[in-house]
Formats: C-alpha cells, sequence, structure tokens
C-alpha cells in the first residue's frame, strides 16, 4: 500500500494537470447545410462566388476554418487575389461583406482553398464569403467541404460536396 499511494497521487496530479490538453475540439452536430452561389456561370466572366456555411445551434463548437478541395479538373477555379469579404446572415445576391473577417489561403496546386474566419462563426449563424474572380472554361466545378473547429486539437468534420456549372459563351462560335 506505500508504493501504491505515491504512484496513485502521480497519476492523479498527471490526470489534473493534463485535463485541457485531453479535450479535443470538435462539433456534435457539424456544419451540412453548404452552397455554393455564382450568379454569372458564362465562361470568362467576373464572378462573385459564395460560399455559405451554417453552422447548427447545437453544434456544440465554434467554426474556425473551412477547406474546400477541388476535385479533379482541368482547370482550376479563381477565388481572386484579394481575401474575402464575409457577412452574417441569409445569402443575397447582391449583399457586401466586410473585409478582415476571413483570411483565404490557397494551396500551392491550387485545387485546396482553407477559409480562417476571425472571429470564429458562432453556432446559430451563417456565414456567407464572398470572392470575386473570373470563371474558368465551360465545365462542371466540384470541391470537397471540411470543417474545423474553434478550440484545441481541433477534430475536423467532412461535409457535403459543392458543384457549380460554367457554360460555353455561345457569343464566340
Amino acid at each position: 500500500m506505500n508504493r501504491l499511494t505515491p504512484w496513485l497521487l502521480s497519476v492523479l496530479a498527471l490526470l489534473m494537470n493534463s485535463g485541457p490538453a485531453l479535450a479535443d475540439a470538435f462539433f456534435r452536430r457539424p456544419p451540412t447545410k453548404v452552397s455554393i452561389h455564382n450568379p454569372s456561370s458564362t465562361e470568362g466572366q467576373r464572378n462573385r462566388t459564395t460560399i455559405s456555411v451554417l453552422v447548427p445551434d447545437d453544434a456544440g463548437a465554434e467554426l474556425e476554418r473551412v477547406v474546400i478541395s477541388q476535385l479533379t479538373n482541368l482547370d482550376s477555379w479563381d477565388w481572386g487575389r484579394k481575401d474575402p469579404e464575409v457577412y452574417l446572415g441569409d445569402y443575397g445576391l447582391r449583399r457586401r461583406g466586410e473585409p478582415g473577417l476571413a483570411e483565404a489561403t490557397l494551396s500551392q496546386s491550387d485545387d485546396e482553398l482553407s477559409i480562417r474566419f476571425d472571429p470564429p462563426i458562432q453556432p446559430g449563424q451563417q456565414a456567407n464569403v464572398v470572392f470575386r474572380g473570373f470563371n474558368p472554361d465551360a465545365d462542371i466545378y466540384q470541391w470537397t467541404t471540411e470543417f474545423i473547429p474553434a478550440g484545441n486539437d481541433p477534430r475536423p468534420s467532412d461535409g457535403p460536396t459543392l458543384r457549380l456549372s460554367i457554360y460555353r459563351n455561345n457569343d464566340y462560335r
């Protein structure tokens, strides 16, 4: 018993000191209502691509980052050169967002876009992230989605696939 007591005390102290490190950030109910909007669907036109994400009321965590990965395609989507604008609430075709609420990072291969919100999106809120670029060549473009909660050692959640169609410009035939 004398040998066991110091060991139990050290294990107990270790568990008490590492409590927050053991708690991962995760969504109890991850976002699943995600959509992509592009009011201009002809190749070569300026676009105003908007990604809308609704964080459920009972998500259990704030949304810190969204990662979208473009599925195999000949052309990469043009997200523009500036960081996106963000507005909260329902999607609106002509709504303007505020700069500085999100930072977008594109991978070197141009197929993965990471959007980090600052501050994170609260449960019950819908974030609309607006990008300004140009439509690529006519084709169907698709992306997988991944949601990362705010907090220590976050566990990502996979989301639905997003899809946009771009049509050929018939004026040049």
